[in-house]
């Protein structure tokens, strides 16, 4: 099925817009129309009024002096109510009487000389069939080319009686073609056969203005324009015009009756375009005006002299294709071009901005120069076209989207199985990690806790503590450099290597600082990562509180008690394990009293940051040791420190790993 007409209705619809948005202001006033209203028909009748009333209407219009008296109205049949006429249907009549009605004038008689005197205009109606008589028209004069193949064309027309046609000052075509319901166009000149005839707006002027002939301007393919006299009015290609609508003025129409019964002002006709034609309802259709109002078409001709009269004569240029389709050629440019490397952000203002422009600019041009652009048909491309380019890329990006569905959904069984993994490794993690209460939970001479909090799912941070003998504890706290599983890893071996060493018959526990040597060279030899582990060592024998420890580059241990501010533990042992293939690490020692708590961390407490990026710092963990000098036990001077350190933080991600150990000797007396 064709385009074409789709096409057309979206252009026509689209002018109709313009009209409804911008509707002529009317500014003269050249024409009147006496009209045959429901007014009228009840003061003279019903119609068909007698030819004899209308030829006294037509002669009271002319009393008046109007510049034409145009006529909307065809009567193509004798007047049948003339006295000769009727005198054929009552019986018995007097052939006297009879003679005597027929030597008076018919009633075609008194208005073919009413006609004849005031030089008005008939119209006729164009039509399909064959014509069998001749059309009367006034000359034309062509400039250029022969119209008469670009015109509206009709096989016959409907014509009024011979003897009014002939009295006639002037003859015009009536015919004007319904699009969908609305007038829009009206044909300035059509040709009936051979015989061209101009519009009844346009024989008005003709008439008026007292020339004999009518002017039509044509090219080898269109028509220009047609004029009268010095008055040129441009057309479409076909002489046809777009008639462009004011809302409906009842200050255009007077009553028929009033010019009959000589109550009307007698200057309101002088000078005038006068057009006779039917508002009574009944009498004719009402067609559609593009405002969507519905008027006789007696003042749809009238509009179209306004037009004329204010120069607001609608035209569709000739140019207006070639532009358009140049329109349609660049935005098509832009959706193929710009449309797939803008990103939306741009591209729907700028979308957004060349629609606006396009309206306001047909909007500017039907407002100013009372041209008729189409601007429907480039935009309604241009979105189908960008609707297609849309399609194809949403199907594309659905099929991209499957792709990575499947791909996400092999990612997640991936992340799953990796979860799970180190799900089992931190099980396996905290696993060798002793609880220290359950461990020491018969020891009563030993106030213990410990926490440790990976930042990741496993972590580089460990404790260990276990009894030695009978009256030796083994405590150590370490923390790998890096997070993740090789910290994690790492550390499992270090701590494993520094168990297995703390075990054995031969070592000399009264000298951790060797214990640590010999742990760093073991865990030196091989290391391809170049890992290294801080770590604090010690031995506490729970007869005396005597605390042998050695510290490996690890942060130093706090010790606090009731009414004390907290200290740190003297000595350092040496540097990092694993960072010098071969150190003398040094042992320390320290005597605890029973009120004193040792706290034992690991660099991820006074390292803690918060949203700020603030560090925790061991001012503010030195000053909750503080706050915590009425505590009674190690859970409680833990608890302490944790919330302290959690209240910091808040809601921002773990940065490192959190390792915590808290004891105090309980000497026990016998």
């Amino acid at each position: 099925m064709s385009l074409i007409p789709y096409q057309d209705a979206l252009r026509t619809s689209l002018f109709d817009l313009y009209q409804i948005l911008i509707p002529r202001e009317r500014i003269s006033a050249p024409v009147v129309i006496v009209e045959i209203d429901e007014g009228s028909l009840q003061e003279y009748g019903q119609w068909p009024w007698p030819r004899s009333l209308l030829a006294h209407l037509v002669n009271r219009i002319n009393e008046m002096e109007p510049a034409s008296i145009a006529i909307d109205i065809i009567m193509p049949e004798p007047d049948r109510s003339s006295m000769c006429h009727g005198t054929k249907y009552i019986p018995n009549i007097d052939a006297k009487l009879i003679e005597q009605a027929c030597e008076l004038p018919s009633n075609d008689e008194l208005l073919a000389s009413a006609l004849f005197n005031s030089q008005a205009i008939l119209g006729i109606a164009g039509m399909d069939g064959d014509n069998n008589r001749k059309i009367n028209a006034p000359p034309m004069l062509i400039i250029g080319e022969n119209p008469h193949s670009f015109m509206r064309h009709f096989d016959s027309a409907l014509q009024n009686i011979l003897e009014l046609d002939s009295a006639a000052g002037g003859h015009a075509i009536l015919s004007a073609d319904m699009e969908r319901g609305v007038i829009r166009r009206i044909p300035l000149v059509a040709s009936v056969g051979d015989t061209v005839l101009p519009s009844l707006s346009l024989e008005a002027l003709r008439i008026a203005s007292g020339s004999r002939t009518f002017t039509v301007k044509s090219s080898a393919s269109r028509i220009e324009g047609v004029g009268i006299g010095d008055l040129f009015i441009p057309t479409q290609a076909d002489g046809s015009t777009w008639v462009h609508y004011s809302h409906h003025d009842p200050s255009r129409f007077i009553s028929a009756a009033s010019i009959l019964n000589g109550s009307a002002n007698s200057e309101v006709l002088n000078r005038k375009l006068v057009l006779v034609g039917f508002s009574g309802l009944g009498l004719v259709d009402f067609p559609s005006t593009t405002l969507g109002e519905r008027v006789p078409g007696v003042e749809i001709h009238a509009q179209v002299l306004e037009t004329i009269f204010d120069g607001t004569t609608l035209i569709r240029p000739y140019w207006a294709l070639w532009l358009e389709g140049l329109l349609m050629l660049l935005l098509g440019s832009f959706v193929l071009y710009a449309a797939t490397r803008l990103k939306a952000i741009l591209l729907v203002p700028l979308l957004l901005s060349i629609v606006a422009i396009f309206i306001a600019g047909a909007l500017t041009a039907f407002s100013q120069a009372h041209l008729l652009i189409d601007v429907a048909s480039p935009l309604f491309l241009f979105i189908a076209l960008y609707g297609t380019m849309q399609a194809d890329s949403l199907i594309r990006e659905e099929a991209q989207i499957k792709l990575l569905e499947d791909d996400l959904r092999v990612q997640r069984e991936e992340a799953a199985k990796v979860r799970g993994e180190m799900e089992a490794a931190k099980r396996f993690q905290m696993g060798i990690v002793p609880d220290a209460n359950a461990t020491f939970i018969d020891e009563h001479r030993l106030d213990i806790s410990a926490s440790m909090e990976p930042a990741k799912m496993v972590g580089g941070d460990l404790y260990d503590c276990f009894m030695l003998d009978e009256h030796r504890v083994f405590l150590s706290v370490g923390d790998v450099c890096g997070k993740g599983v090789p910290a994690s890893l790492f550390m499992v071996i270090s701590k494993t290597l520094c168990k297995s060493i703390a075990l054995r018959e031969e070592t000399d526990l009264k000298d951790l600082g060797g214990l640590v040597s010999q742990a760093n060279a073991e865990i030196s030899r091989d290391n391809p990562e170049m890992l290294f582990v801080t770590a604090f060592v010690g031995v506490l024998d729970l007869r005396n509180g005597n605390l042998i420890y050695c510290n490996a580059g690890h942060e130093r241990p706090l010790l606090c008690a009731p009414g004390c501010k907290p200290i740190e533990l003297k000595g350092l042992g040496g540097p990092p394990v694993s960072t010098v293939d071969e150190w003398d690490y040094q042992t320390h020692r320290y005597q605890l009293s029973t009120e004193e708590f040792l706290c034992i961390y690991s660099d991820g407490i006074p390292e803690a940051i918060n949203k700020n990026d603030e560090l925790f710092g061991h001012d503010r963990l030195i000053s909750v040791l503080g706050c915590a000098d009425t505590a009674t036990n190690s859970d409680e001077v833990m608890d302490r420190i944790l919330e302290g350190v959690y209240s910091f933080v808040g809601d921002a991600e773990p940065y490192d790993d959190l390792t915590l150990m808290v004891i105090r000797w309980q000497a026990l007396s016998h």
